[in-house]
């Protein structure tokens, strides 16, 4: 079966080809586990969705904030209140009108409760929204309004100098309401799925593949040089390299670590790296009675040897991280977590001691499920700290689950240990920080700290962008010290690119959409 799959994929490649269509196959991390951007916002749908919709902002060549869906906006004086001017004839994949009340409406079923868009907390600074997430006020009372056909009104409950680059994100993108009243959760299948992107899904086979085509209705369609994109989800990074080498992907978002070297010295044209504002980390549970115990907690971070892990395990490029935030953010000062700076002897010990304070020792040993999703390189990163633990005399017990399982678990907090990321979606460190408030959604932990949440919350009251910045590192500072998280390393983009296409550019905040891209004939 799967070699008649194979071969069927096969004739459909040289089919397009053959047809003079421009056609871009593109590799993603792993299956979506959904395509509705409320849901699989932050996920590897995300690079997907970026083709399929759009905000009322979007992001240029530069990555910068530039018009979406929306022509322009303002702000008013005190910051608060946003008006968009929504673009004339706008409409949906399937020729619908697309309206400001069609905005509006979706801000809403994002901070529904019943929605439970794990997005949900990114948008909580808009009027009302707490209240509304809680089930404590109607939809109806969110500071989104359409004030007419074409101009939205968002009114924020503080100032945010971000915002305008967090509506340039996946979460923030309208979702047809007369589909999903029509068809429910099976809005986003291939044959229903509506959206206001410059492409729109045409097919998708589980596991295999999803076929992408130009939205004619698209506002700019005429600037899209792509006739169809294919997005092939995988987490077999070696099987994803050979069909690179083979050039059945164009563009290949991850390679094995063992083979940089390798495309080093006889791809250099086509490997691209760059710095992005993400960090590879570890969730700890600190409601699980085995890290209920900051020492605990302590101890593991203390234990780790980022550096072997970063240049000898990995050997990508990737920077050793101590901390959440990424670095290279303007006016936010170094923040050092404490006692890293030790050397590792020295930080093993510490971590024996902190064992031996909660409990834990020879005659009491401490054993923990680690929970990570089915790729080469985590396994690599895992089997290496689990090694490092057992230097401490802590047992870990790793559990591979396939990404889908791993999200539902961390989700619902049924985990000890759990490989994860962070991501900035706009450029702030507020963005890796709002995270893990108390009333985030995202805080998986579901670790609180009032003084945490007043300092993240707070910040964005101050003008001064240094006191600013130094406000946020507190913050972190108190994040680092209570451990419900362990920082591992900071990504570095490493893609591969085929030599037949065109227009691509290192994005730090995500990945380069397809509508900026072309591709020579073959």
């Amino acid at each position: 079966m799967m070699r008649r799959a194979a071969l069927l994929l096969g004739l459909l490649l040289a089919g397009s080809a053959m047809a003079g269509t421009q056609v871009l196959h593109r590799s993603a991390a792993a299956d979506p586990p959904s395509l509705d951007p409320n849901l699989g916002s932050g996920t590897p749908a995300a690079p997907i969705l970026s083709d399929l919709v759009e905000g009322l902002v979007t992001r240029d060549r530069r990555s910068r904030p530039a018009p979406g869906s929306a022509s322009q906006w303002s702000v008013s004086d005190d910051g608060l209140t946003w008006t968009f001017q929504l673009r004339e004839d706008l409409r949906w994949s399937d020729g619908e009108p697309l309206d400001a009340e069609d905005f509006a409406w979706s801000f809403r079923r994002l901070l529904d409760p019943a929605t439970a868009a794990p997005a949900a907390g990114l948008f909580l600074l808009i009027e009302n929204a707490p209240a509304v997430f809680r089930g404590e006020l109607p939809v109806s009372a969110l500071g989104v309004q359409a004030r007419d056909t074409h101009t939205l009104e968002i009114r924020l409950a503080h100032p945010a100098p971000w915002f305008v680059q967090l509506l340039a994100n996946t979460q923030a993108v309208p979702v047809p309401r007369h589909v999903i009243e029509r068809h429910g959760r099976e809005w986003t299948r291939a044959g229903k799925f509506v959206g206001n992107g410059p492409f729109t899904l045409a097919e998708r086979v589980p596991q295999s593949h999803l076929r992408l085509v130009r939205n004619p209705h698209y506002h700019e369609a005429s600037e899209v040089a792509l006739d169809e994109v294919w997005w092939h989800p995988t987490q077999d990074l070696g099987a994803s390299f050979r069909r690179f080498r083979a050039g059945e992907i164009d563009i290949l978002l991850n390679l094995p670590p063992d083979q940089l070297g390798w495309v080093e010295q006889n791809m250099p044209g086509a490997l691209h790296t760059g710095p992005i504002k993400a960090t590879w980390l570890l969730l700890l549970n600190p409601a699980s009675e085995a890290l209920s115990d900051v020492r605990v907690r302590r101890a593991l971070s203390l234990a780790i040897d980022r550096e072997a892990l970063a240049f000898q395990v990995l050997r990508t490029g990737v920077r050793p991280a101590t901390t959440l935030v990424a670095p290279d953010f303007a006016d936010y000062p170094p923040v050092l977590a404490e006692d890293h700076d030790r050397p590792l002897a020295q930080r093993q010990a510490l971590a024996r001691e902190l064992l031996a304070a909660a409990g834990y020792g020879p005659r009491r040993p401490l054993s923990l499920p680690v929970i990570y999703d089915t790729q080469e390189e985590n396994r690599q990163i895992l089997v290496a700290v689990a090694a490092m633990w057992r230097a401490i005399g802590v047992q870990a017990e790793l559990v591979n689950l396939e990404l889908s399982g791993l999200l539902r678990r961390v989700r619902t907090g049924d985990f000890v240990v759990a490989r994860s990321q962070a991501f900035a979606l706009y450029d702030d460190p507020h963005a890796f920080l709002q995270q893990f408030r108390s009333t985030s959604p995202t805080n998986w932990m579901r670790w609180t700290s009032p003084d945490y949440d007043a300092l993240v919350e707070q910040s964005n009251r101050l003008d001064d962008p240094a006191e600013r910045g130094e406000q946020l590192a507190r913050a972190e500072q108190l994040l680092l010290a209570n451990q419900p998280l362990v920082p591992i390393y900071h990504y570095v983009g490493k893609v591969l690119v085929a030599p037949r296409v065109r227009g691509w550019y290192n994005a730090p905040l995500g990945t380069t959409p397809s509508r900026y891209l072309s591709v020579d004939p073959p």
